[in-house]
């Protein structure tokens, strides 16, 4: 049985997680800025589709088939370790973690028509017992329809005290709405918060808790990236378009400060046109007022 978000835990989850995002205001507006080639990414890895750091590397997976981290050397790009995890996922597209569980998110839905979303949540330390065992997070939407299903893929959340908050990609709309979900296994409606003017398809999501900072990355319909810094104190939020140009397809991003983030960008290729899969970095420390 679909179980929705009511009594305590859907007034815990509206009052804790409309406004803990940004200690900070993002300054006024500044330059556009660009995120710097790292390097390429292995052909292993040209379906990037998330990026977050684990003891203390950083790590990708792509977005279909096995299940396979690869840590990326943050100079070149290149692969310095893997660790193979058991299962295949259909359209993996995001990573989210909190201090004891790492949520790999089979949540992608390009053509609106999946019953079966679903988070693994996996206990860090059964990654260095090598006895890898999944519990299972299922949720459904329960305002989606047959007429507005293509808004309802999902490329993009994160992991907070209590619950995890997952950012629509809108392939009709071009914005994004933000639901919440339990943290534990069992099957949900996800809880509709707010609605975002992204102007884009948000594609990827980093949380810096220490500073309570939330940036998600996405793109236009030319492939365009940008990202999108949630404000302190109010669901509005400041879209920052790169100057990358097009083709640019990011999807994941993380970052260790809350200042500095790594991105990628998947292999490209579409009506003659292609774009490698590479390693960005992105620096912005011109677009908060203090940190």
């Amino acid at each position: 049985m679909v179980r929705p978000l009511r009594g305590a835990l859907g007034l815990v989850i509206c009052a804790s997680l409309l406004l803990p995002f940004l200690s900070t205001t993002p300054a006024r507006a500044q330059r556009r800025p660009t995120a710097e080639v790292v390097g390429n990414l292995p052909s292993q890895i040209e379906g990037t589709s998330t990026l977050f750091f684990l003891d203390g590397k950083l790590w990708s997976c792509n977005d279909h088939g096995a299940l396979v981290l690869y840590a990326l050397d943050t100079s070149n790009a290149q692969i310095v370790d893997s660790i193979v995890l058991p299962g295949r996922m259909y359209d993996m597209e995001e990573v989210a973690q909190d201090g004891e569980y790492l949520y790999f998110g089979d949540i992608g839905d390009n053509n609106g028509v999946r019953t079966d979303l679903h988070v693994l949540r996996l206990a860090k330390g059964l990654l260095a017992s090598g006895e890898v065992t999944f519990d299972t997070i299922w949720f459904d939407y329960p305002d989606r329809t047959s007429a507005n299903a293509r808004d309802f893929d999902c490329e993009a959340f994160v992991a907070t005290d209590t619950a995890l908050l997952l950012f629509t990609k809108q392939w009709r709309s071009h914005g994004s709405i933000c639901y919440a979900i339990p943290k534990v296994p069992g099957r949900w409606e996800a809880r509709r918060l707010f609605e975002i003017a992204t102007k884009g398809m948000v594609t990827g999501a980093s949380y810096q808790p220490e500073r309570g900072r939330l940036v998600l990355c996405g793109y236009n319909r030319l492939c365009s990236p940008f990202v999108y810094i949630l404000s302190s104190g109010t669901t509005e939020g400041r879209r920052v378009g790169l100057t990358n140009g097009i083709g640019w397809q990011t999807e994941g991003i993380a970052t260790t400060d809350g200042i500095h983030y790594f991105l990628t960008c998947e292999h490209l290729d579409i009506y003659g046109f292609t774009h490698p899969a590479q390693l960005l970095t992105l620096d912005l420390s011109d677009f908060f007022a203090r940190y």
